[in-house]
């Protein structure tokens, strides 16, 4: 299977290296071939930690078992951020759109109905607006008590407004009901 051989290094770390490398090994991200190539990587880590063990202040297999379990940790989580990667890079909309010396830029190829996001988005995001327009507008004609009344019945119902206001349901009920025709009558001149 394995073609490394670590002669003169630990035995248990050997044992270690390759256990932790034949798990690494199951997850999706990694495959059977890459069996050798995680062993190395691990023993390589040890290599470069051993010096700094001190048998005074703690075991040698626990060391042995950090340093190869948060290297692996390492090796999973580059390999998911190299396989996360989709080759995808900003540019800036004034680059020169093509080999010529033209003038022309990437932001003059795009059409001035698609947009930045294209269709999809720029119609969802014009509607929006002419609905934000609408309801200032609405709400800048709307009096004083209608528009508190709109105010705090965006945010709660019926009843808590009417307990917040401390007012009567019944008397909130017929604000709302103002309220209604006086939107009705705004969208019908519209």
């Amino acid at each position: 299977m394995a073609k490394n051989s670590y002669s003169g290094v630990d035995s248990y770390a050997a044992f270690f290296i390759a256990y932790r490398a034949k798990t690494l090994t199951r997850m999706p991200i990694f495959t059977k071939d890459d069996y050798e190539d995680i062993q190395q990587e691990l023993m390589l880590a040890y290599l470069h930690a051993w010096p700094d063990f001190d048998p005074a202040k703690g075991d040698r297999r626990s060391f042995i078992k950090t340093v190869v379990n948060l290297n692996a940790l390492r090796l999973i989580r580059d390999t998911e951020r190299q396989k996360r990667w989709t080759g995808l890079q900003m540019v800036s909309l004034s680059s020169p759109a093509g080999a010529e010396d033209g003038q022309l830029t990437l932001g003059d190829t795009l059409d001035q109905e698609d947009g930045l996001w294209g269709d999809v988005f720029l119609g969802q995001s014009q509607r929006v607006a002419e609905q934000q327009m609408d309801i200032r507008r609405m709400l800048a004609a709307m009096p004083g008590d209608l528009r508190e009344t709109y105010r705090i019945l965006s945010d709660y119902g019926v009843s808590e407004a009417a307990a917040l206001l401390g007012i009567p349901r019944t008397t909130m009920s017929s604000r709302l009901k103002r309220l209604r025709k006086f939107i009705e009558d705004f969208m019908n001149q519209k």
